[in-house]
C-alpha cells in the first residue's frame, strides 16, 4: 500500500539518501544529528512543511527517507495525499506534528507514511526510524488487476432481440463459464433485461448516470441486482414522464468501476444512442450488431458495423443474424444478406418459437430452458467468442483492488 501511495513519474536524476522539511529549530537540530549519524549532509534539511515539500519536489526526483512536518497543516490527510502525487516510488516518508491522535496515525499509515512521530521528537527515535526506512526494501509495485471485457451488444433495428442476445450470453458466461458478469441495460425506459430474468430493476442507476460523484463501489453494489453469484443486472424502469440527461463521463466511470470487479461487462446498447455515446464502444473488447434476415436489417447492420470499426478498430466485430427462419416470406438467405452488406455472417441464430414461448412464460433465460437445443448450441458459440474464454482473465481480490481504486 506504501508504494502504491506513494507513486508518481519515473525518477529524474539520481536519488539522495535523505531529505526533510521541518518548521522549527529544535527539530531541525535533532534532524542535523541524525544526518550526521548516518553521514549525511545537514544541507538536505530545509525550512517549512508538506506545502513547502510539495513545491520543491514537484517535477524532481525524490530522496529516498523523506522527512515531513505536518505541524501547519490544516488537512493532514490531503497534504499527504498531495505529496504522493510527487514522490517517486520506494520514497520512504516520515511525518512529524503536533497532534497526538490514534486515528491520524492509522489514517497516515494507510495512505503509505512509513510512521508518524508527535513532536518533539528525539534523536534516538527518529534515527531508528530514518535507519529502518534506509534499509527496508521497497515493496514490489502490486499487479495492476486485469479490467474486465467490454462487449457491447447493438440491435441494428427495434425488435431483433438484442437485449435476448445479451441476456443470453450473458447467463451462459456466468453459469458455464463461470466467470463473473454484469449486464448494463442503457435502455432506462424500455430495457428488458432485469424482465427477461424475472427480475425488477434496482434502483440508483439514473441517479449515479446524472451524478458521476456519487459512483463509487458501494454505490454500484446497491443499484445492481443479484441473479446468482456470477450474475448482475444493472438498469432500470424509468416514468414515461421522467425527462433527464446523464453526463457522458458517468458512464464511462461507471463501466471503468464495474471492469474492475467483473470478467466481463455487457452493455446491451440502444442504437439510437450508440453515435452520442461512441465512446464506449472505443473502450469494447468486442461488440455484437444483431439483426434479423430483412433489407431493412441489412442495410443497418452495414452502416453499424463501418461505425463501430471506425471508432473501435482494434474490437471483435460480430454480426450476428437472429431467429434466421422466423419469416415465411420476405426474409433474405444467408447468401444474399452477405452479399448486400458486403459483410460476413459470423453467426446464424435458428428461430424456435417453442423455445422463445417456454422463456417467456417461465421469465427464464432460453439457454436454461432448452440447453440441448440449435438455438442454444448457436448461443453457447457466440458466447464464448464473445467471451474469449481462452484468454481466461485473471483478478486481484476484491479488497485489494477496492483499496486500489480508493488509493
Amino acid at each position: 500500500m506504501a508504494q502504491q501511495a506513494l507513486k508518481s513519474s519515473a525518477p529524474m536524476g539520481k536519488r539522495r539518501p535523505f531529505m526533510a522539511f521541518v518548521l522549527d529549530d529544535e527539530t531541525r537540530a535533532t534532524l542535523g544529528r541524525v544526518a550526521e549519524d548516518q553521514g549525511w549532509s545537514d544541507g538536505e534539511i530545509l525550512e517549512g512543511g508538506v506545502r513547502e515539500a510539495i513545491d520543491a519536489l514537484a517535477g524532481v526526483s525524490t530522496p529516498q527517507v523523506l522527512v515531513i512536518d505536518l505541524s501547519d497543516s490544516n488537512d493532514s490527510l490531503g497534504d499527504i495525499g498531495s505529496l504522493a502525487e510527487v514522490c517517486d516510488a520506494g520514497t520512504r516518508v516520515i511525518a512529524l506534528g503536533n497532534i497526538n491522535d490514534v486515528n491520524l496515525f492509522r489514517n497516515l499509515v494507510a495512505l503509505g507514511v512509513q510512521d508518524y512521530l508527535v513532536k518533539p521528537v528525539t534523536v534516538e527515535a527518529l534515527n531508528a526510524l530514518v535507519v529502518k526506512a534506509a534499509e527496508e526494501p521497497a515493496a514490489a509495485e502490486p499487479e495492476e488487476a486485469k479490467a474486465g471485457r467490454l462487449i457491447a451488444v447493438i440491435g441494428a433495428r427495434g425488435g431483433v432481440g438484442a437485449s435476448t442476445i445479451a441476456v443470453n450470453t450473458g447467463w451462459l458466461m456466468a453459469h458455464e463459464q463461470k466467470l463473473r458478469v454484469a449486464i448494463v441495460d442503457l435502455d432506462l425506459y424500455f430495457g428488458t433485461v432485469a424482465l427477461s430474468l424475472d427480475l425488477e430493476a434496482g434502483r440508483g442507476f439514473r441517479e449515479a448516470l446524472e451524478n458521476p460523484n456519487r459512483i463509487d463501489g458501494l454505490f454500484i453494489e446497491r443499484a445492481m441486482v443479484r441473479e446468482s453469484d456470477n450474475l448482475f443486472i444493472l438498469g432500470a424502469e424509468e416514468a414515461l414522464e421522467n425527462t433527464f440527461s446523464f453526463d457522458p463521463a458517468a458512464v464511462e466511470l461507471l463501466l471503468d468501476k464495474l471492469r474492475c470487479d467483473f470478467d466481463c461487462v455487457i452493455v446491451d446498447f440502444p442504437r439510437a444512442v450508440v453515435t452520442a455515446n461512441a465512446y464506449i464502444l472505443s473502450a469494447a473488447s468486442a461488440v455484437a450488431v444483431v439483426s434479423d434476415a430483412s433489407l431493412a436489417g441489412m442495410r443497418d447492420t452495414l452502416r453499424l458495423v463501418a461505425f463501430t470499426k471506425r471508432v473501435a478498430p482494434a474490437a471483435a466485430v460480430k454480426v450476428v443474424v437472429n431467429r434466421f427462419g422466423a419469416a415465411k416470406k420476405g426474409e433474405l438467405s444467408k447468401e444474399d444478406f452477405e452479399r448486400g452488406a458486403g459483410l460476413k455472417i459470423d453467426h446464424l441464430i435458428p428461430q424456435e418459437a417453442g423455445v422463445a414461448a417456454i422463456s417467456a412464460g417461465a421469465g427464464k433465460p432460453l439457454v436454461e430452458v432448452a440447453k440441448r437445443s440449435r438455438l442454444v448450441t448457436a448461443l453457447r458459440k457466440l458466447s464464448s467468442e464473445l467471451a474469449a474464454v481462452e484468454d481466461e482473465p485473471t483478478k486481484a481480490p476484491f479488497w485489494q483492488r477496492f483499496l486500489k481504486r480508493g488509493a
